[in-house]
């Protein structure tokens, strides 16, 4: 038997292969991931193309096998949805078990029924916060699915090495930063008054995607801004060749914000303080906060009000030591 994974795995997105690495340690045993492109994982796994696979399930998949849609939020386009439903109902066919593991349902919307008749071919259904449990049940599309933490959050991490001086770190690849010049120039200001307010506390830009389907999520780019806009103030790193290099940058971090699903899910792994920083609301990013009650800085307030918040923040993060549990007692 054969267990094949299958996720936004390989398209840069170091977040994705950060759900890849794990969703591997708890399928340890004659296991395929179905990637776009090379993950970024030191030990390379086992990997067909995502295309290829589209394509003919049945030139890959046999009687017996398993088929698990295992990690992040997949409904990002009703083309997509459309894809997965056509693999899992042909693999039902075929006989293998289907089953989707700690996704997120957050955009399911846009092609409910594809969603709905997908879902209807699997064995178990798991999603990684109450928010998508309730999405579905709303939306008519199954109240089979139950609750388990995201894959990131039982990820095997190395051991937590703080830096020595204050470090926290940064990622806001919000979509209309690279649209909206008034959006962009917001965030860099915001950002550019919290590093003045803490000359003796470093930051550094927390690099997740080298994207090679949507270039406007390079955080290389993103990254540069944050640079310019601090006067270099705000580190920014090579980006991680892979998601290993990228954990040991968090083990060192006392504290992330930001706007980034994975920033404030891997920081809130290591034990980490972290807040979402971004346009509030029933998304992903919201429903991770809430859950694990993370603080939510609103990006639509004014700056004047936003700022205080970002200062607070950090204040309360350093004399919490780079913990997430002291951060929640104070």
């Amino acid at each position: 038997m054969t267990t094949f994974l299958y996720g936004a795995y390989g398209t840069g997105n170091l977040g994705d292969d950060i759900l890849l690495k794990s969703a591997l340690q708890h399928h340890e045993k004659d296991t395929v991931a179905i990637c776009y492109g090379r993950p970024f994982l030191e030990e390379q796994p086992q990997w067909i193309d995502h295309d290829a696979f589209i394509e003919n399930p049945s030139e890959f998949i046999s009687a017996g096998d398993q088929l698990i849609f295992a990690g992040g939020g997949l409904f990002w386009a009703a083309s997509h949805a459309d894809d997965m439903r056509k693999v899992a109902l042909e693999a039902n066919k075929i006989g293998a078990d289907v089953s989707i593991e700690r996704i997120g349902a957050q955009g399911v919307h846009s092609n409910i029924e594809a969603a709905q008749e997908m879902m209807a071919v699997c064995s178990r259904i798991s999603v990684r916060d109450e928010h998508s449990v309730n999405l579905l049940k709303e939306l008519n599309v199954t109240d089979a699915a139950i609750y388990e933490p995201d894959f990131a959050m039982v990820l095997d991490i190395p051991e937590r090495k703080m830096a020595e001086k204050p470090l926290f770190g940064v990622n806001h690849s919000a979509t209309p930063f690279f649209h909206d010049p008034d959006h962009r120039k917001k965030a860099l200001h915001c950002y550019q008054v919290l590093v003045e307010r803490f000359p003796d506390v470093d930051f550094t830009y927390v690099p997740h995607t080298r994207h090679f389907r949507v270039l406007n999520q390079n955080d290389v780019i993103y990254g540069e801004y944050f640079w310019n806009a601090t006067g270099g103030r705000m580190a920014n790193p090579c980006f991680p060749n892979t998601v290993e290099e990228l954990l040991q940058l968090y083990s060192t971090l006392w504290g992330v914000v930001g706007w980034r699903y994975h920033l404030v899910a891997t920081a809130t792994r290591f034990g980490a303080p972290a807040a979402f920083f971004g346009q509030l609301g029933g998304h992903k990013y919201g429903a991770f906060a809430s859950e694990h009650k993370l603080p939510q800085i609103d990006f639509n307030l004014e700056t004047r009000q936003i700022i205080p918040s970002l200062t607070n923040f950090v204040n309360k993060a350093i004399k919490a030591n780079g913990s997430a549990e002291a951060y929640r007692a104070l």
